[in-house]
């Protein structure tokens, strides 16, 4: 069984690419980029790899085009909330009053996101 970035590879009838979607961070145009940089076709199989090749997908994701992805990702995101927030700016406050932050309605939607 082989492991990319934490992810169990148990099903091995699913495609590449679409195992490269379910990394966070990663969507549809950059795992064809990855697939692409590799020469594979994106249509191919998790079973047709060997580990060589998901050692080739881990060293060209981090290495090559240094993505940010997974927990470095989440983490950064969280980051910058929390920066916003300690700057009180104007999203920060939306943030720390748990309200929309980009502009949405609240007088009949965002039930869910505010806590009054």
């Amino acid at each position: 069984m082989s492991i990319l970035f934490n992810l169990n590879l148990k099903n091995k009838n699913l495609k590449l690419i679409n195992l490269l979607k379910d990394i966070y961070g990663l969507g549809f145009k950059r795992s064809k980029t990855i697939c692409s940089g590799l020469g594979f076709d994106s249509n191919i199989r998790i079973g047709e790899l060997k580990q060589e090749h998901f050692d080739k997908i881990n060293s060209l994701i981090s290495l090559k085009y240094k993505y940010i992805i997974d927990t470095d990702l989440r983490k950064q995101i969280y980051d910058n909330i929390q920066l916003s927030k300690n700057l009180k700016t104007y999203k920060g406050i939306r943030h720390l009053y748990k309200l929309p932050v980009n502009g949405q309605n609240t007088h009949n939607n965002a039930k869910t996101r505010r806590w009054l």
